[in-house]
């Protein structure tokens, strides 16, 4: 009896110990910038506050969606930093490149020319039966230290399919999509600001 006790913990011991490693986590951040073309200095400064967003997309985890209802996280796909954090500086550092303001700051300075806010709608992986994209919507304003209502406030959307189903693909489509989307939003600031 002594001998088949011992015998079914030493076995419950070797089972325990033979389990597979936990998967390890992985951390994405953006591409870096590429082919952002040098404009000319329009404003004095410029501050780009942290974006705002509700629920899943302040989180670290990629999301990703199959039926466009429900969200779901990856659970060893982060992003290195929240989503919020990641486009405030991928457009602070989109808008230094193109040379538009002499100062652009990534923080809120009451007396900067130009403020930016955003707001993340959409941040997700689609996965559907027939083709995989992503999908990002973002809310950009922009307020002026010299007038009292916003001079750009507008909803942007980018939907972009993956050449393939790889997380690589997946962080470059992201990357893409935001480009595309700041991109848009930038013509449509000069213009305001050359109005």
């Amino acid at each position: 009896m002594r001998c088949s006790l011992l015998l079914c913990c030493f076995l419950a011991l070797t089972a325990c110990s033979s389990q597979a490693p936990l998967p390890t986590d992985h951390y994405y951040r953006l591409p870096e910038l590429r082919d952002v073309n040098v404009d000319e200095q329009r404003v004095s400064s410029i501050s780009v506050i942290t974006f705002q967003a509700a629920g899943l997309y302040q989180e670290r985890a990629i999301l990703y969606t199959d039926n466009e209802i429900e969200l779901k996280q990856y659970h060893y796909h982060h992003w290195t930093d929240s989503p919020t954090r990641l486009l405030q500086e991928r457009l602070a550092e989109r808008l230094r490149l193109s040379n538009i303001s002499k100062l652009v700051l990534n923080t809120f300075e009451g007396n900067s020319e130009l403020i930016i806010k955003g707001q993340i709608k959409a941040f997700e992986r689609l996965q559907q039966k027939e083709s995989e994209s992503v999908y990002v919507k973002l809310l950009l304003q922009v307020n002026s230290n010299s007038k009292h209502a916003p001079i750009l406030h507008k909803e942007y959307v980018q939907t972009v399919t993956l050449p393939s189903n790889t997380i690589a693909d997946v962080i470059k489509a992201f990357a893409e999509a935001v480009d595309l989307i700041f991109s848009d939003f930038y013509m449509e600031l000069v213009e305001i600001i050359k109005a």
